[in-house]
């Protein structure tokens, strides 16, 4: 299998495991706070991502933990505990349609900001930008009403937890070895392992939730089997599988590449939370919606679909 079609599947594996991760949030805030929420998602993947990097290597698959940096996933760790917190937050202020859309603006901030480092774009970017602003403002009429402060704050913690993500999409090259720091002259001892950068990267992010759960004064348990599986989902499907196949997928694709192919993400969410949740958009909104996704897709077709080369840099479309 090529490299390409080696990392789309990772990456349609990882759209496919987080589209779910809207149902679940919603589900378990129902019940619990966004801090017991925090805490549980990562108590959970915690446990489970370890375990899968023990049984890889008692099959004799994959690299040591101790041939891995640890420092750099751990701390990319930390801040996706960050934006988790402020994701269940804006989850709680917004429909799960609504905040599907506007969370989903992140590959165009994605192709924004690699433009900002440096990487070749082309002029579509800002024109892509433009309409998904169009889009959001469609999408969320309040913006020029004015009215319901809880939303408009939902809509914003929803931009900033795309703004953290996309700026997480831009390391996490450099994380799973598609960067310069796969060939820099980094000690020749340490290696790339996208299964332990995540056991590393979400026992950052438990990290923060348990800062997070000690300073609001304890962590209650979720109770019934809606949220019980539902926290389960969110643990072992939300975090642990998307995680780990989204660094897989940005390790043979690249970063901007990934996002391309994870922006089916939020058409599938949207299925998923009309399903299960009861929820639809106004005729409006769904233009807003369409324009948003629109705006996304346009973003990154300045560049095909293409393994990153033998140096690590993404191959541009002629």
């Amino acid at each position: 299998m090529s490299s390409t079609r080696r990392g789309v599947l990772w990456i349609l594996t990882s759209a496919f495991a987080y589209s779910l991760f809207t149902v679940f949030g919603k589900n378990v805030l129902e019940q619990l706070r966004t801090t017991d929420v925090l805490f549980w998602r990562f108590m959970i993947a915690v446990p489970i991502s370890w375990s899968v990097v023990a049984f890889r290597r008692s099959r004799g698959v994959g690299a040591s933990v101790r041939d891995v940096r640890w420092v750099p996933p751990f701390t990319a760790g930390v801040s996706f505990g960050l934006m988790a917190f402020v994701a269940f937050e804006s989850l709680e202020r917004l429909s799960g349609a609504v905040y599907i859309v506007l969370c989903y603006t992140y590959p165009a901030m994605v192709a924004i900001g690699a433009w900002f480092v440096g990487k070749p774009t082309s002029k579509q970017l800002w024109g892509a930008v433009a309409l998904t602003l169009v889009g959001i403002a469609l999408t969320f009429p309040e913006i020029s009403s004015g009215t319901d402060g809880r939303a408009i704050t939902g809509m914003f913690l929803t931009l900033a937890n795309s703004f953290i993500y996309a700026c997480y999409i831009l390391y996490s090259e450099k994380l799973v070895g598609t960067s310069a720091s796969s060939t820099t002259r980094q000690s020749s001892r340490y290696t790339h392992d996208g299964f332990i950068t995540a056991a590393w990267g979400v026992t950052g992010s438990l990290v923060v939730a348990t800062i997070v759960v000690a300073t609001v004064g304890g962590v209650d348990i979720p109770s019934g089997h809606k949220y019980v599986w539902s926290m389960l989902g969110l643990g072992v499907i939300g975090t642990v599988v998307s995680s780990t196949a989204f660094l897989l997928g940005v390790k043979y694709l690249g970063p901007a590449p990934a996002a391309l192919v994870a922006s089916i993400e939020p058409a599938i969410t949207l299925v998923w939370v009309v399903l299960f949740l009861g929820e639809s958009l106004a005729p409006i909104q769904l233009l807003g919606a369409a324009l948003v996704i629109s705006g996304v897709v346009w973003s990154q077709t300045s560049r095909r679909i293409r393994p990153v080369n033998p140096r690590g840099r993404e191959v541009l479309a002629p």
